[in-house]
């Protein structure tokens, strides 16, 4: 190996890249150059610098619950392109997919929540991505008598909508999400500066077992009743995100024939 090659060569083999065959070779030729192992020498200490002392960010752990529900939604309606999805089949967009697929890949890798329920991880992420890409709402509206009919022809059922205005915590509108592998109601209701998400959709599996979860500062809780699954996240306090909790289950009725 000559010395044009082996200079070629530094970076890849600082990095681990070569095969065994290519690195004896290169071995042999560093043993007798000053040159080339001086260069190799200031290129790893320059490597060492920057590790030591470039500043390090540790992600949110809810950036899987993210991510992870974003997977999800995909999966749930392989023939409906989600609104939010329209951008990627813009040209300007293509250029990000190789980067995303790797910050999905790194994600789920190395972070988790452990002993919370993948609904509700999935329910949080739904409730934060509504908020951060400006999509709240589909229907804007603090009538319970717009919002539910809205639903109308986009669901297989018909969820109830509660006004708690009286008791402050306003009806604003409602937005249709993806959760459980579905399409479900989204109702949004609005406490001061904060916002709650409360999905709602057909409880065709076994019920939300009713526990209170905190997932990076987001309250999340999940209860079954007359056959319809809830789950309502806010960043609210535990108090009023559970006053809140409560209004709902109390003033929900049972619709289903017979009952």
């Amino acid at each position: 190996m000559n010395h044009d090659e082996a200079a070629k060569l530094l970076g890849p083999y600082r990095d681990g890249e070569l095969d065994l065959a290519t690195c004896l070779k290169l071995e042999e030729h560093l043993a007798g150059c000053p040159s080339c192992q001086k260069v190799l020498e200031e290129e790893q200490n320059l490597v060492a610098v920057i590790e030591s002392e470039t500043p390090r960010f540790k992600a949110s752990p809810f950036l899987k619950t993210r991510i992870l529900a974003a997977l999800r939604e995909e999966k749930s309606a392989p023939d409906v392109i989600p609104w939010w999805k329209h951008f990627s089949l813009s040209p300007m967009f293509s250029g990000l997919a190789g980067a995303t697929a790797v910050l999905v890949i790194m994600a789920i890798t190395l972070f988790s929540s452990p002993g919370i329920p993948e609904l509700d991880q999935e329910a949080v992420a739904n409730h934060v991505r509504s908020l951060q890409v400006n999509h709240l709402m589909d229907v804007v509206s603090t009538d319970q008598h717009t919002v539910k009919p809205w639903f109308a022809g986009k669901l297989d059922y018909s969820p109830q909508v509660v006004d708690l205005t009286a008791s402050g915590y306003p009806l604003i509108g409602g937005r249709l999400d993806v959760l459980d592998h579905r399409y479900v109601a989204s109702i949004i209701y609005q406490r001061r500066k904060h916002y709650i998400n409360l999905f709602i959709w057909p409880s065709d599996k076994e019920s939300l077992q009713g526990k209170l979860y905190n997932l990076n500062t987001y309250n999340v809780l999940g209860w079954t009743k007359s056959g319809m699954n809830y789950l309502a996240v806010s960043e609210l306090g535990k108090k009023e995100f559970k006053e809140f909790v409560g209004m709902i289950q109390e003033q929900t009725v049972d619709t289903r024939p017979g009952e």
